[in-house]
């Protein structure tokens, strides 16, 4: 089974700096393609943005931009907390509001939840000790993804998911389904 697999552009110090300008920080190998991840600094102007460096994600295949997340923030602990309190983007052309659940002891208790415009909601979870991405239409919920040997599953899955998990693997986000006693 084919994984998804980032691999960096940018030296360590860049990827967990600010960006100034828009530029490539990652490519990730996928079964549909190599996906490019561009940063660039925030649209909002507010005390706040500033102070928690907001960034825009864009995540495109060829030239054509799949995933745009407005209200991102530097990748790891920064962008954990922005995901807890909840951010928009768009995903294939469908606004999105996304947010992460908790660092519980309970599996059921973690999660990131992507609520798409259109009625769609596209959930990671845990599941005994495998991850799992399940999309939620019409009152049923289908695992369209799983971790196998420590990469996600990624063949069957549309050009936008494919962007939504590679978002939530580059950027470290599945570091919130893990159970805090991973930590110590």
């Amino acid at each position: 089974m084919p994984s998804i697999t980032p691999t960096w552009r940018t030296p360590w110090r860049t990827w967990h700096a600010p960006a100034h300008t828009r530029a490539r920080h990652a490519e990730i190998a996928t079964p549909l393609g190599t996906y490019t991840l561009f940063r660039k600094p925030g649209r909002r102007l507010t005390a706040t943005a500033k102070a928690e460096a907001w960034e825009h994600w864009e995540f495109l295949l060829g030239e054509e931009t799949l995933l745009a997340v407005d209200d991102a923030a530097l990748p790891g602990y920064g962008l954990q907390v922005r995901m807890r309190r909840g951010v928009r983007g768009t995903l294939d052309g469908v606004p999105f509001t996304a947010r992460a659940r908790g660092r519980s002891l309970l599996a059921r208790r973690r999660g990131i939840h992507f609520t798409l415009d259109d009625g769609r909601t596209l959930s990671f979870t845990v599941h005994r000790l495998h991850r799992h991405l399940v999309r939620g239409t019409a009152g049923t919920n289908e695992v369209i993804s799983r971790t196998r040997g420590g990469g996600w599953e990624a063949a069957g899955l549309d050009r936008g998911v494919t962007a939504l998990l590679c978002f939530v693997t580059v950027a470290g986000l599945d570091r919130l389904l893990d159970p805090p006693l991973w930590d110590l």
